[in-house]
């Protein structure tokens, strides 16, 4: 009895086992049906969204083949401008079922669109709110799962360097149409499609111009200045190596542009009196017309000279500058003395002279942004005080041709933003003697050996021999006739590396004077110009004295 007990129990177990296996089936076979039906289902709406895929999109209508613009880099290949391409955010109009719901959407992860394109719809079938997305709202747009939108291929220009080429690179609009400096000058030749695999070059240096954009910047916070530019030309080949103006701007962000008024290029839209290195162009004349010689001396120089009404001073006049040479009336920066000098060459010839130096013509270049002299009156007293730059306004490019033409043998050259632009002689203004002579006499102004001691000491560089002169300019009134307290200063030089002759150009715009740097607060040109002349050309002259890669490749044939 207690067996069978015993075996009664066992199999009673064993029913209840059998009885829990099977609840458990049951539960398992549920769980697979669930499981079973949730992926029909999610396979069915995977199938679906296949089917509904040209609701959400990429446009075949809008895509490109190649890109629409062209390359531009520098003289050894460094990028300025490129394109990639990038997606639109476009909606179909007639494709909203949820207006509400596409709002919100939209609202929270693109609030920096404008609303008022989304609200007030017209019957246009598409609209696009927001072009040139970004990965990350590429990425936000496609998981939104919206069938109004879509997402169109186009492309964006890029500047990587930033401000670095701001007023030389200019911008493209949102269609890709140049609107400003070489985008704009040359924008045909860059929407080539028969050259879209080959860049522009252009002569620029993107480490020149680095360097000398900081040095600048620099400048203008140590002389408390207002602004600054600069030109570096090669006064063999009419090559612009580097063209700096600050303030400048980023080109890749357009909201900065809005209401800037001041962001333009001095150097070729900028129309200045550039002041006593006019002085060059009235000595480099009257050696042409062999009215004077370097040694000349002008005796018996008054403190001032009156024409008409009008007084004409001498700056700092003392008995050191009665009796002074034509080189020493340069560097004495003497105003009585080149009077004397110009009334000796005749003023009709000096005026005609400034005309051959292309003075007062438009700066031929490849920019829109260009200016030229507002021609003056040519009096008796006008054309006097245009010898030492008074009354007379050109551009930075123009006096950087002008002088470029005085020191490198006399030869006026076109000058160009293209590296494989041809060399084009414009015309011959003085002999290959008298521009030696020239040299000579402008070495004498920045010799810190040179007795007299000329304005351009500053600027002395050892191993570079550099030449020039200084100009410190007053700036006439804003709103009203006369001259202002501010002035504008300027050093125009030149230096030899490797046989080739470069003329650097540095204009300080309103200077304060730096007590800190020198001692005082004086603010002619020698002190702040001249000096950040020097600065310039002691940091890239090992740069200039080594093989570009077109000389690299050129010398290698």
């Amino acid at each position: 009895m207690k067996r069978n007990n015993q075996l009664n129990l066992y199999f009673d177990e064993n029913i209840d086992k059998k009885k829990n296996n099977k609840n458990l089936d049951e539960r398992i076979n549920v769980i697979i049906s669930i499981f079973l039906l949730i992926s029909l289902l999610t396979l069915s709406k995977l199938l679906l969204i296949g089917l509904e895929k040209k609701e959400f999109n990429f446009t075949d209508s809008f895509s490109i083949e190649k890109l629409k613009r062209r390359d531009i880099v520098d003289r050894n290949y460094n990028l300025i401008a490129y394109n990639v391409r990038t997606h639109d955010l476009l909606i179909r109009t007639n494709k909203i079922r949820n207006f509400r719901g596409l709002n919100y959407k939209l609202r929270l992860n693109f609030p920096d669109i404008d609303l008022t394109k989304i609200e007030n719809f017209n019957k246009r079938s598409f609209h696009i709110v927001k072009k040139n997305l970004s990965t990350s709202e590429y990425n936000k747009a496609l998981s939104l799962g919206e069938p109004s939108i879509e997402l169109v291929r186009n492309e964006a220009r890029i500047y990587p360097n930033k401000n670095l080429f701001s007023h030389i690179i200019g911008n493209v609009d949102t269609d890709q149409n140049g609107i400003s400096g070489i985008e704009l000058f040359l924008n045909q030749e860059i929407l080539s499609r028969d050259k879209i695999g080959q860049p522009i070059v252009l002569s620029l240096d993107q480490n020149i111009q680095f360097i000398v954009r900081e040095t600048l910047k620099d400048s203008i916070g140590i002389f408390s200045a207002k602004g600054a530019s600069s030109i570096l030309l090669d006064a063999q080949t009419g090559k612009i190596l580097s063209m700096i103006s600050l303030p400048d701007f980023n080109p890749n962000n357009r909201k900065d542009l809005v209401n800037q008024k001041n962001l333009f290029n001095k150097n070729t839209k900028g129309l200045y009196e550039l002041g006593s290195i006019f002085k060059t162009f009235v000595i480099a004349n009257a050696l042409e017309k062999k009215i004077v010689t370097r040694d000349k001396v002008y005796t018996n120089l008054p403190s001032q000279v009156m024409c008409g009404k009008f007084p004409i001073k001498e700056y700092k006049y003392s008995k050191d500058k009665k009796n002074l040479s034509v080189n020493d009336i340069l560097v004495e920066s003497s105003n009585i003395g080149i009077i004397r000098i110009i009334q000796d060459s005749g003023l009709n010839s000096y005026r005609k002279f400034l005309e051959d130096l292309e003075i007062f013509n438009y700066s031929e270049i490849e920019l829109p942004e260009v200016s030229y002299s507002t021609k003056k009156r040519w009096g008796k007293c006008n054309t006097l005080t245009a010898g030492y730059g008074h009354g007379l306004n050109t551009t930075p490019l123009q006096l950087t041709m002008a002088f470029a033409a005085i020191i490198n043998g006399g030869n006026l050259l076109e000058v160009s933003l293209l590296e494989n632009k041809a060399v084009k002689i414009k015309s011959k203004v003085i002999s290959k003697e008298n521009s030696d002579t020239m040299r000579e006499i402008l070495r004498t102004n920045v010799d810190t050996k040179y007795e007299r001691g000329g304005s351009g000491r500053k600027a002395d560089i050892k191993g570079y021999n550099v030449i020039g002169k200084t100009g410190t300019a007053e700036k006439p009134h804003e709103t009203s006739k006369g001259y202002s307290n501010e002035i504008l200063n300027i050093f125009t030089s030149a230096f030899k590396i490797n046989k080739k002759f470069y003329v650097l150009t540095v204009i300080i715009d309103e200077p304060q004077g730096s007590k800190k740097l020198w001692g005082h607060n004086r603010r002619e040109a020698g002190w702040n110009a001249g000096y950040v002349n020097g600065q310039i050309i002691k940091k890239i002259g090992p740069i200039l004295n080594t093989l570009t890669m077109n000389e690299y490749v050129n010398l290698n044939k």
